[in-house]
């Protein structure tokens, strides 16, 4: 019988922002929690209320575009930005430059990592985590002593699974994931 659980508590947070060239922190994260209002997607309120909870102050986003599996797009304080992941950068022909060195790191770290494009360029990134459950290391360990063989499907990449396995089974490769 094939069963489901979560590993981790469902309530991502926001935990880096990474701004390059002339942005400051406080202006990527204005613009990437901004444009995240208009999203439906879980990882959106992590960014909206790290910022809130940051003091920065969200403005509306206009011609507002979800682009599925990939981000979203819309116009701030008359800045054409677009926040989300490689996929979208691709398509809007961007190239991340050092900044995909980073988000590795980030990934590596466990996070999931956001690209911000302003005006066509590379603004920066931000990165979500969702702690792991207290419980969920010694269920794991429960689940192995039972011969129950674990699968750990994400949506996430490679990087941030192996990361997010071996926080949970630190004695373990974090091998079986899929991205």
């Amino acid at each position: 019988m094939d069963k489901t659980g979560t590993l981790t508590e469902g309530k991502p947070k926001l935990v880096s922002v990474v701004p390059v060239g002339t942005f400051d922190e406080g202006t990527l994260l204005k613009l990437a929690a901004s444009l995240e209002r208009g999203s439906e997607h879980p990882l959106a309120a992590a960014i909206v209320n790290g910022a809130q909870e940051r003091g920065v102050q969200l403005v509306n986003a206009t011609a507002f575009n979800s682009v599925t599996g990939k981000g979203v797009k819309g116009e701030i304080d008359g800045h054409q930005v677009a926040l989300g992941n490689r996929a979208l950068l691709d398509d809007l022909k961007i190239d991340p430059g050092d900044l995909a060195t980073k988000a590795e790191r980030l990934r590596a770290d466990g996070q999931t990592v956001m690209f911000v494009v302003v005006d066509d360029k590379a603004a920066g990134l931000v990165g979500v985590a969702d702690p792991i459950k207290e419980s969920t290391p010694e269920a794991i360990r429960q689940l192995h002593e039972e011969g129950i063989r674990i699968v750990m499907l994400t949506g996430d990449s490679r990087t941030t699974a192996r990361r997010r396995c071996q926080e949970v089974e630190p004695r373990r490769s974090g091998g079986g994931s899929s991205s």
